[in-house]
């Protein structure tokens, strides 16, 4: 599973050298406007392929919403606005929502240990913070999602990784705030943390308190006994597996949701219907630093700027989704794509056309 930081795909984005095609009209296409830039783009897109959707968002209002290219291509399922995709580590963010939710109506502090709600947790956990956690600030020294153990990922669930994480030979430390390193067991952690303090499952409460109220119709979590629905993208337009096998943990990488459902989900987050301005600001502050790989904050990748951007990028063999959100310019944009490497270039292509277009 390619996991890169956002931070690094926007310096891709802007320096690769397969974008000289565009450069080399530039005095041609600095005329067209923003739409005609993406719609040239996009007629790239075969219609009998692995498609594409996308959002763009100026000032709160849709600039830019289309979708092309082929959800399904045993049953010819043409991707619309509202076709389900798998997000991968898009899921981050609103696992860190949830947290966060939580935190406001004093049910948890980031400040408490992992333990307090996993006691299955070996005695090495203890002193790990849902704040070390949410900012991927933990040392484990074999990775449950790593290459080497794709097969033991199969058919997984969050119990099968609490059960792996609890072996005596596994590792375990808090990192300083410079040595962050990317974490999906924490945020995996991070959804049992949500259930055991909730009362109901991470699927559920996510359903409950943060799809319902953001009326993210197409939105779930495909946990165990959980398939994709008919109408949704499968990978490659082919299946419902990735990377050969079907996993179930959630928190990191199980969410499913639409362009649409995504477009709803910027009107409710910035206007306060899921959690407060005040804790939505402080979760977009750098909170540790990976180096080479970004910044985090509290579940969100933190960009340059003032004020900075914030996003997750998501990559799940053939799935992959950019959600980005930038203060500066008042802008978001959200793709989502399940044509591996090919709808990839067309991600990125668009992503450079709107962030020079804007900057």
């Amino acid at each position: 599973m390619r996991i890169l930081s956002y931070q690094f795909l926007l310096l891709f984005f802007l320096g690769m050298g397969s974008f000289n095609s565009f450069a080399d009209n530039k005095p041609t296409r600095d005329n067209l406007s923003i739409v005609d830039k993406l719609n040239e783009v996009l007629s790239k897109q075969e219609m009998d392929e692995p498609g594409i959707s996308v959002l763009l968002k100026k000032d709160d209002k849709i600039i830019f919403k289309q979708s092309a290219g082929l959800a399904n291509k045993n049953e010819n399922v043409v991707i619309s606005a509202s076709t389900g995709f798998r997000v991968g580590s898009i899921s981050k963010p609103f696992t860190a929502l949830a947290v966060m939710q939580l935190v406001e109506s004093k049910v948890l502090s980031l400040d408490d240990e992992v333990t307090r709600y996993i006691p299955d947790l070996p005695a090495n956990w203890q002193g790990i913070t849902l704040r070390h956690l949410l900012t991927h600030r933990v040392s484990i020294s074999d990775d449950f999602f790593s290459e080497s153990n794709l097969q033991l990922a199969n058919l997984s669930t969050n119990q099968d990784l609490i059960r792996f994480l609890s072996s005596k030979s596994i590792d375990v430390a808090a990192r300083a705030f410079d040595a962050a390193v990317y974490c999906n067991s924490c945020f995996v952690l991070l959804a049992e943390v949500i259930a055991n303090a909730s009362g109901v499952s991470f699927a559920s409460y996510l359903n409950q308190h943060i799809f319902g109220p953001a009326n993210m119709a197409n939105s779930y979590i495909v946990e165990s006994g959980v398939v994709l629905k008919p109408t949704d993208a499968l990978n490659y337009a082919k299946t419902p597996s990735f990377s050969g096998i079907k996993q179930y943990t959630t928190g990191a990488m199980a969410q499913v949701s639409s362009i649409e459902d995504l477009n709803n989900f910027m009107i409710a987050l910035k206007s306060g219907k899921i959690i407060s301005q005040k804790s939505l600001s402080m979760m977009t502050q750098v909170h540790s630093n990976a180096g080479d790989d970004g910044t985090f904050g509290l579940g969100w990748m933190i960009g340059w700027g003032e004020p900075p951007f914030f996003s997750h990028g998501g990559s799940q063999d053939g799935y992959q989704a950019e959600l980005f959100f930038q203060p500066k310019h008042n802008l978001e944009i959200a793709i989502l794509t399940n044509g591996g490497d090919k709808t990839y270039q067309l991600q990125a292509q668009l992503m450079r056309v709107i962030i020079t277009h804007y900057d």
